[in-house]
C-alpha cells in the first residue's frame, strides 16, 4: 500500500509531500489548486506517459516519488525528451522496469487478449467503475476476474458507503439549516452590543451627572450654613450695637475669684455626679460569708510581705554605707531648724501678701457717693451670691465626703475586684475615682 507521494516541479506543484492515511485519503480544496495532479502523477508513474506537458513551467525536469508501506521507494523522472526510473536506488533508463508493477501494484486487469480494465484510477468526470459501461463489458470483466466475489463485495461496500455518505450529507444539510436558523436568531446581537455600549456610555454620563448633583448639593448645604452663620453674626452685631460705648468699670478681682470658685465647684459637682452615675451601674455586691479570719490572715500576710520588702530595700540601701558618725546633742540644732522653718513660712506669706497688694488698684477718689453706694450694693449682692454658692459647695463637699466614705468602706469590705479578681487598694481606688479614671482597671 502507498504511504507517501512527493511531487517536484510536477504541473502546478513545485514541491509537495502528502502522507497517505491507512484506508482512505481525501484531498479537498478549491478548483485548479492541483488535486487531480496527484492522480495524474500516479498514472504517469505506472504507465510511463510520454510527453512533457507535466513539467512545471520554467523547470527542466519533474519527479514523482512514491514510498510504500513495505519499504520500497519508486522515483519517476521526466525530462523534455526522455524518462527514467529509480527503484530502491537502482536507476533504469529508456524503458518501463519489469518489476515496477510488482512493487507498485497499480497494473490494469486484462480480460481476454486485448481488453483491459483500469481498476485503480477513475477519470474525474466519468461514472464510477463499470457503472457507465455496457452490461456485456461488465460481464466480461467479472467473467475474466478470478476475484469476482471480492469485486462484488467491494461494489456492495462501495454502494453502502455512497448511501452512508448521502445520509451524512443530508444530516449535514439539516445541521446547516439549523445553524443558519440559529445565526438568524443571533443576528440582532451586534445591534444589541452597540445599544449596550451606548447604554454604558449613558450610564457613565448619568453617574458623572449624579456626582455633579451631589457636589452641587454639598455646595448648597455649605452656602446655607454660611448664610445661617452670617445671620447669627448679624444678630450678634445688632445685639452688641445696643451696648453703650463706655462702661463704668469696677474692680473685677472679687468677681474673678468668685467665678473661679464657681468653676471649681461645678467641676467637683460634675465629678461627683459622674462618680455617682458610674457607681449606680454596678451590681449589688454578692453576699459574703464570714471572711474575717481569712481577711485578717490576708492582711497579716500582706503586712509581712510589705515589711519584708521594706526591710530588704533598707538592707540593700544600707549595705554600701559606712558606719554612722557619733552624734552630739541635737536639741539646740533641732530648735534652730524649727525657727528657720517658721521664718521661711513667714517670708513666704509676706511675699504672697506683697504680690497681692502690688496687683491691687489704688482706691478711687470718693467724689460721688452714689456710685460708691451702687458699688457697695453690687458687692453685697455678689457676697450674698457667693455665700449661697459656698453653701452649695459645702453641701457638695459633704455629699462627696459621704460618697468617698462609702467607697472606702466598700473597698475595704471587698479587697478584690468582683469582676476580674484583681486586688484593690482603698486609697489608690479613691484617688483614681476622683481623677475620673473609673476607679479601677480590670486585669491590673
Amino acid at each position: 500500500m502507498l504511504k507517501r507521494i512527493t511531487l517536484h516541479n510536477f504541473m502546478s506543484h513545485s514541491h509537495t509531500v502528502i502522507d497517505l492515511s491507512p484506508g482512505l485519503t481525501v484531498l479537498t480544496g478549491p478548483n485548479n489548486c492541483g488535486k487531480s495532479a496527484f492522480i495524474s502523477a500516479l498514472q504517469n508513474l505506472a504507465e510511463n506517459t510520454k510527453g512533457n506537458y507535466m513539467i512545471r513551467h520554467g523547470a527542466k525536469e519533474c519527479r514523482v516519488i512514491v514510498e510504500t508501506d513495505d519499504g520500497h521507494t519508486i522515483e519517476w523522472k521526466r525530462k523534455k525528451k526522455n524518462a527514467s526510473y529509480c527503484i530502491d536506488g537502482i536507476d533504469i533508463h529508456r524503458k518501463t522496469p519489469d518489476q515496477l508493477q510488482e512493487v507498485l501494484r497499480l497494473s490494469k486487469v486484462k480480460a481476454g487478449d486485448s481488453d483491459e480494465f483500469d481498476v485503480h484510477f477513475g477519470e474525474q468526470k466519468s461514472p464510477i467503475f463499470l457503472l457507465g459501461e455496457r452490461g456485456s463489458r461488465a460481464a466480461r470483466f467479472f467473467a475474466s476476474s478470478s476475484d469476482a466475489s471480492i469485486l462484488i463485495e467491494m461494489q456492495k461496500l462501495h454502494r453502502g458507503k455512497v448511501k452512508s455518505a448521502q445520509q451524512d450529507f443530508q444530516r449535514q444539510q439539516a445541521e446547516s439549516k439549523q445553524i443558519a436558523t440559529t445565526l438568524e436568531i443571533l443576528t440582532p446581537i451586534p445591534d444589541l452590543e452597540s445599544k449596550l455600549e451606548q447604554l454604558g456610555k449613558t450610564y457613565e454620563a448619568l453617574r458623572a451627572a449624579d456626582q455633579q448633583i451631589q457636589e452641587l448639593e454639598r455646595s448648597i448645604q455649605s452656602l446655607q450654613q454660611s448664610a445661617q452663620h452670617v445671620v447669627k453674626l448679624e444678630q450678634n452685631v445688632a445685639a452688641l450695637s445696643l451696648l453703650p460705648e463706655e462702661l463704668n468699670q469696677v474692680p473685677e478681682k472679687p468677681l474673678e475669684l468668685l467665678a473661679r470658685r464657681l468653676r471649681v465647684a461645678e467641676q467637683q459637682v460634675k465629678q461627683t455626679r459622674c462618680n455617682v452615675s458610674t457607681l449606680s451601674d454596678l451590681d449589688e455586691p454578692p453576699e459574703l460569708v464570714d471572711e474575717r479570719l481569712l481577711s485578717a490572715l490576708i492582711e497579716e500576710i500582706r503586712s509581712q510581705e510589705q515589711s519584708c520588702e521594706r526591710a530588704s530595700a533598707t538592707g540593700e540601701c544600707l549595705h554600701d554605707l559606712n558606719e554612722p558618725p557619733q552624734l552630739r546633742e541635737t536639741d539646740q540644732l533641732q530648735k534652730l531648724i524649727e525657727k528657720l522653718h517658721a521664718a521661711e513660712e513667714r517670708m513666704r506669706l509676706d511675699r504672697i501678701e506683697s504680690l497681692v497688694l502690688e496687683n491691687c488698684t489704688p482706691p478711687p477718689e470718693m467724689a460721688d457717693m452714689l456710685m460708691v453706694e451702687q458699688i457697695c450694693q453690687q458687692w453685697e449682692e455678689a457676697q450674698a451670691q457667693f455665700n449661697q454658692l459656698q453653701k452649695v459647695s459645702q453641701e457638695c463637699e459633704a455629699e462627696h465626703e459621704s460618697v468617698r466614705a462609702e467607697l472606702v468602706d466598700w473597698v475595704k469590705a471587698n479587697p478584690s475586684c468582683p469582676t476580674c479578681g484583681a486586688e484593690m487598694e482603698p486609697e489608690q481606688f479613691i484617688q483614681t475615682a476622683e481623677t475620673g479614671l473609673k476607679g479601677h482597671t480590670h486585669g491590673t
